[in-house]
């Protein structure tokens, strides 16, 4: 099948779950042994304080391991994606040493792999995020031209759920495509003409000035409205209303506030269902926090890959506004034929920060 032979993936032997995860996907796909690296760590399917690492532990079990599979069988270039299984833990922790994590996730510090040195990003002070070059591209990624990788993770509340992603991406895609924008009129509607507000421009020069307000991702979700009006056999729902929207048929794609929105139902959430090969992201800070069953707190995207969906991002801790995926980019490319990789990563502004992207990178509309 189409690009088995650009994803790498990544088991964890002391995993039971991971290995499992893995081996079920590339039987799927086709993909070869050659393309598939284990490493050795906390099994993160075990129990939540697993999905913690220390960054020391990051750089030794994880990053290393990956990058000298990478060189050592002259994949460097070739690989594209890096697919994570469930098992592997994806948030850092305090590090032994004392050196305490701003919460990044494992998956977005991996994504920079060959474009900075992992300890400095995961120890250093200044833990900021890198301003993501492959941002808005309208170009296929690879290595090469972009740096570092588009990490994806095939995981959720529980194995099923997991290899579901799988099942999804390769599940012919629905003749009817619904994508619902539910906007929170009470952070303000903004002026959907400058959106997407960018922090680089097309020529590579970084913005002068870039912010982003609560308002400006509401006028985001109307400028894709208008981008895709017109467009055949697809249903766009814009709910600038103050209910918390929902459809009586699969989505193709869904935006959203999450537990964020004002009126939010977590009735009306947790009744959302997903076509095959659907996307979804919502403004919420925490909604990767976990992906184990859990209560309380902000909602979270597993919710919605256990309800059907084939891809999701979410955030490990405050990621702030400008880090949430552009609807407007992101959405677009997938309906324009890119897959859910290209499609998520084009779409985000920064790397080597609090993101996690669900599902298989290779998930795309197109039912070849």
């Amino acid at each position: 099948m189409s690009g088995v032979e650009d994803v790498l993936v990544v088991s964890n032997t002391n995993s039971p779950v991971s290995t499992r995860i893995a081996s079920y996907y590339m039987s799927k796909r086709g993909i070869a042994s050659k393309y598939h690296v284990t490493i050795q760590t906390i099994d993160s399917s075990a129990s939540a304080a697993n999905e913690f690492i220390p960054p020391s532990d990051y750089v030794k079990k994880i990053h290393k391991p990956v990058q000298e599979y990478l060189s050592s069988h002259g994949l460097t270039d070739q690989i594209k994606y890096i697919v994570l299984t469930k098992g592997i833990p994806f948030r850092l922790s305090s590090d032994p040493t004392g050196e305490s994590s701003s919460g990044q996730s494992v998956d977005s510090i991996l994504a920079t792999m060959g474009m900075v040195d992992p300890l400095q990003l995961v120890l250093g002070k200044n833990k900021n995020p890198i301003i993501n070059r492959y941002w808005r591209s309208k170009k296929r990624f690879s290595h090469a031209a972009f740096g570092g990788y588009l990490v994806c993770r095939l995981d959720g509340y529980t194995e099923t759920d997991a290899k579901a992603l799988v099942d999804r991406a390769l599940a012919p895609a629905s003749a009817e495509r619904i994508v619902l924008l539910d906007v929170c009129p009470g952070r303000g509607l903004g002026d959907p003409s400058i959106q997407p507000i960018c922090i680089i421009n097309r020529d590579g020069t970084k913005s002068s000035n870039p912010q982003m307000k609560y308002c400006d991702f509401n006028a985001d979700m109307i400028h894709l409205s208008q981008v895709l009006a017109g467009r055949p056999n697809l249903n766009v729902i814009l709910d600038k209303t103050d209910s918390f929207a929902s459809s009586p048929k699969p989505l193709t794609a869904y935006v959203s506030w999450g537990s964020n929105d004002g009126k939010f139902s977590a009735e009306t959430y947790h009744g959302l269902q997903f076509a095959p090969r659907s996307l979804v992201e919502t403004a919420v800070s925490s909604s990767g926090r976990t992906l184990l069953k859990t209560s309380g707190g902000q909602s979270l995207v597993a919710d919605l890959i256990a309800q059907g969906a084939a891809g999701a991002k979410g955030y490990v801790t405050e990621p702030f506004i400008l880090a949430m995926a552009s609807p407007s980019v992101f959405v677009d490319l997938y309906l324009s034929g890119r897959n859910l990789a290209e499609s998520y990563y084009a779409g985000s502004r920064f790397v080597g920060w609090k993101d996690i992207v669900l599902g298989d990178p290779l998930c795309s509309l197109s039912n070849e």
